[in-house]
């Protein structure tokens, strides 16, 4: 399937060539974004242990706040309602989110068990959902005006020819996602993706190992360089 063009991205199916739980905290209420008709709303993924990393990803340095916090802030101010899927360890650290909160019980379950938990909280009417792992911080509002404005089941962002996150999932493909073991890999409910191109250069990266805190100074310049970062 073929998405509509935006002025920074270009749709390509995924395989053509480049060449050719506590209770839930209440905070602020925010209205979500309304795109082609649909009502979306995010799901920042920080339920993971950081093992590799040796300290919380989500509370990784970034702006004047932490990688969590951004992203939160990030998404509430396009639109998004959010709901942040926490590890245990972040449960304090997540209250003052301007947003809901889940504490993962299971966080050895991985990022499907932690997004089972966002969707039952979002509840059953949600049917377009973006989904944030928050040790992805490479994204601007372009990437996501890019992403949500392209039709298909299972959208995702692509820098030279590789495709990054956030993930935005529809229909039929977030059916397949709620019905997943949770502990199998998301990939399992997508049987296809639409890569959109855009102009995102830390697109791919993944705040994995303590060698990677090292690209953090450059990626804050290129947000606060870019527009409503």
């Amino acid at each position: 399937m073929f998405g509509a063009h935006c002025s920074r991205c270009v749709t390509i199916p995924e395989g053509i060539p480049r060449d050719l739980v506590p209770p839930p905290m209440k905070h602020k209420t925010h209205h979500s974004r309304s795109i082609g008709g649909g009502m979306v709303h995010a799901v920042v993924l920080a339920g993971g242990a950081s093992r590799r990393l040796g300290q919380p990803k989500a509370l990784v340095p970034l702006l004047g706040g932490t990688v969590l916090s951004v992203a939160v802030e990030r998404l509430t101010a396009f639109g998004l309602e959010t709901v942040v899927v926490a590890h245990p360890s972040l449960a304090a650290d997540a209250q003052g989110l301007p947003c809901r909160t889940v504490i993962n019980p299971r966080p050895d379950d991985g990022r499907t068990g932690s997004l089972h938990l966002g969707l039952l909280e979002l509840g059953p009417e949600v049917t377009e959902v973006l989904v944030c792992p928050v040790d992805r911080p490479g994204w601007d509002a372009s990437v996501l005006r890019c992403v949500l404005n392209t039709p298909g089941e299972s959208v995702v962002p692509s820098y030279e020819g590789r495709a990054g996150h956030p993930l935005l999932v529809r229909g039929e493909a977030l059916v397949r996602i709620k019905a997943l073991a949770g502990d199998a890999p998301l990939r399992d409910a997508l049987q296809s993706r639409i890569l959109v191109d855009v102009n995102a250069p830390f697109l791919h990266l993944n705040l994995d190992r303590p060698d990677d805190l090292a690209s953090i100074s450059a990626l804050e310049t290129w947000l606060a360089g870019g527009e409503n970062p």
